[in-house]
Order: structure tokens, then sequence, then C-alpha cells
């Protein structure tokens, strides 16, 4: 049903999202008949599952960690093997602020945590589970997301990111064996926190950061980089925007998706994808127009996602919206 249809009454921002769900629906049934059961099998493109498992509560989930009843069913907690982001920070010149807006966004809860004598941590939670992390910086240092990967040996990754033309912008730090991180920079600028030790948890589905992207000025120099350092695989994905579009696997796993950066986006860089329910996909972005997000990218289809949006909230940030991921995912 279209959103107007739904709504009753047709409003501009409807009338933008008929059209965008048009859009999608006729690329989506092209896709399908391309990839349909009709095929003959040797003509059928290979499908590859989403490293995540049915939504229910974490059974591991212990005191203020347990779902609560209106969360039930909405996020799941998955183990995380080497080569898996692991976890998602924020670091902003106002955390209080910007955990606000983003629990707001994404009906979350914000809990804070002392840090003895640095600022406070705010966790975003979701039904209990742990979503993502916002921390504050200096205003010498630029706002934005850290994407963390797990990986066996931190020094390693970071003598392979030089050898392959990229670089260390964060030293490794931490305990041996317990919480050691590194920031490695690829080739066109895009950076990711490597990790060895720490939770061996994720939480994904709606509600949560459930899916990553790449945007790279060169998806081919990236995309050799990421996949030299994580061990991951590459496969050209069927993209329903025509561009250049890629998957990453783990094991056989998808793990993130890899696009070309448009014309008017100046860098290259890791998006984390905060996962929402296809049906409520238009209720988040009303909210976030509604609460002074900016859209830099309208609802848009997406192999992986389905739809994807990128807004960027009043103090700068950008984070992308997108359809919980499809357990089957077609490669080109």
């Amino acid at each position: 049903m279209r959103p107007s249809e739904r709504n009753g009454t047709e409003s501009s921002l409807d009338a933008m999202l008929d059209r965008i769900v048009d859009d999608a629906s006729r690329n989506l049934r092209f896709i399908a008949a391309e990839l349909g059961a009709d095929a003959p099998e040797a003509e059928r493109l290979p499908a590859f599952q989403i490293e995540m498992k049915d939504a229910h509560r974490d059974p591991y989930a212990t005191g203020p960690r347990r779902a609560e009843p209106r969360f039930a069913g909405r996020t799941c907690s998955v183990p995380v093997h080497p080569g898996a982001i692991s976890w998602h920070e924020l670091r902003a010149y106002d955390p209080a602020e910007a955990a606000f807006s983003l629990a707001s966004l994404l009906d979350l809860e914000v809990v804070c945590r002392s840090r003895g004598h640095l600022d406070e941590y705010r966790a975003l939670t979701c039904g209990g589970l742990h979503v993502a992390g916002v921390r504050g910086c200096h205003e010498a240092l630029e706002q934005g997301w850290s994407t963390y990967v797990r990986v066996a040996n931190v020094e390693h990754a970071c003598d392979r990111a030089i050898a392959l033309g990229g670089s260390v912008r964060v030293a490794p730090s931490g305990i041996m064996g317990l919480d050691r991180r590194a920031e490695i920079c690829d080739p066109t600028g895009a950076t990711i926190t490597v990790i060895a030790g720490g939770d061996d948890r994720r939480t994904v589905g709606a509600g949560a950061f459930g899916w990553d992207e790449l945007r790279s000025t060169d998806p081919t120099t990236s995309g050799r980089f990421w996949c030299e350092i994580f061990g991951w695989s590459a496969m050209p994905l069927v993209s329903p925007r025509g561009s250049h579009a890629a998957l990453f696997l783990n094991g056989g796993r998808a793990v993130a998706s890899m696009q070309r950066t448009s014309d008017a986006e100046p860098r290259s860089r890791w998006l984390p994808v905060a996962t929402v329910r296809p049906e409520t996909v238009r209720a988040a972005i009303s909210r976030a127009v509604g609460s002074g997000f900016r859209i830099e990218q309208a609802p848009v289809p997406h192999a992986v996602l389905s739809l994807e949006a990128v807004v960027v909230d009043p103090n700068g940030i950008e984070i992308a919206l997108g359809c919980e991921p499809m357990h089957g995912i077609a490669a080109a």
C-alpha cells in the first residue's frame, strides 16, 4: 500500500514517498524477474545469508539487559567472529544532545555510565541490549562515527594497512588480549577501528545499527584494501540504482555493502545504517524531518536494505536509515 493510501490524506512528504515506493517497486520487480524461481537453475544468481538470527531476547542477558515487552522481537544478540563488525561509536561535540537525538529518532534509551575522571559514556540501548555508544570529543577533532571490526591481532592489521597503501590514524592502545584497538584508514580515506578483545556479541534488528555501508570515491581500491585486511571476499551486487555496488562476505556471510560516492559526497567513509521495519520507514523519516534533521539523500532502492536514506542531525552528524536487511541477498 502506498503511503498516502495508508495515511488517508496526501501531504507533500506523502507524495514524495509515493514516488519513491513506486520507483523502488518497479526496480525490485525487475530484479525479482531476473532472479526468480521460474528462471533455469543454472541461470539463477547465488544468494548469501546475513549474519543474524531470528529475533528473540538474548537468552544470556541478565539484570537490566532483559528485554522489555515493547521491544519484544525487535532486536537480537548475535555472536561476533573475527572479520565481523562488532560495535558503533559516535564522537560528538555535544554527546548529550547527540544521544538524545538518536534515541528519539530510533525509539531507543540512553544509559549514562561513569568512566572515572573521563566524561560520562552514553550507551544507546534497545530492549536492554546495547546498540551503540556516544562520547564527547574536542572541537579540534572531527565528530562522526567509528565502526569497530573484530580482528585477531591489532598490530598485524596495522602493519597490513601500511603495506597496502593505507595508514594508521590512531596507533594501537589498550591492554593486549583484552581491549586492544587502533584506527586504520584505506587509501581513499575511509576509516575503521580494529579491535581485539571486548564483547563478543552484537545487537542487530529493528532499532539497532543492523547494517554498514562503505561509500568510496574509488570502490575498487577500497574493496581490495578491506578484503585484504579482514580476509573478506567481495561480490558485485544487483543494484536497483545501477551504480557500482558490492557485497562484503566474511566466511560466506554478508557483513557490509559498498557503493561509489555520488558527486555530492566529498569523501569516502563508513556509514552505519540504523535499521527499521519496512512498515516504519516512512514514520522514521517523518520523525527525522520533524526533529530538525536534514535529508541528505532521499530514500532510494537498495539491493540489501530495500530502501535507504541518509539524514543529518542539527549538529551536522549524518546517519543512514534503511529497512532490516533481507535474509537472502542476490549477487550479480
